[in-house]
């Protein structure tokens, strides 16, 4: 195995010079261009993940007290709270609203007239 000389590089034609500049410049605008893009990217993913875990709510396990002897008849939730509609023994009904922690905020009579 003999090496072979490495011989000089010979200049191009001016019009192969002319050409391979404009593919670097080429070259280059698209991988600017490229990069512009996958920062734009990956910005808007570190957006999408900070502003999703700021709305999760994560409730803890909670006790509700309610009469002994009373029915539920409805429930609803909304805005970390729960409001249940209650009928008691003698057929009142009385609507409660608990926070996420269990502890009542209000309390409403319902009287038929």
């Amino acid at each position: 195995m003999t090496a072979e000389p490495i011989e000089d590089d010979k200049p191009l034609d001016p019009k192969v010079e002319a050409i391979r500049r404009r593919m670097v410049r080429l070259l280059m605008v698209s991988g600017g261009i490229m990069m512009i893009g996958l920062m734009t990217v990956l910005a808007a993913i570190v957006y999408k993940v900070n502003t999703s875990v700021s709305k999760s709510v994560v409730l803890d396990e909670s006790t509700l007290t309610i009469p002994r002897n009373t029915e539920i008849i409805s429930t609803a939730m909304g805005d970390g709270r729960v409001m249940l509609t209650l009928k008691g023994t003698d057929g009142s009904r009385e609507l409660r609203i608990f926070d996420r922690n269990g502890n009542l905020l209000n309390t409403l009579k319902i009287q038929q007239e």
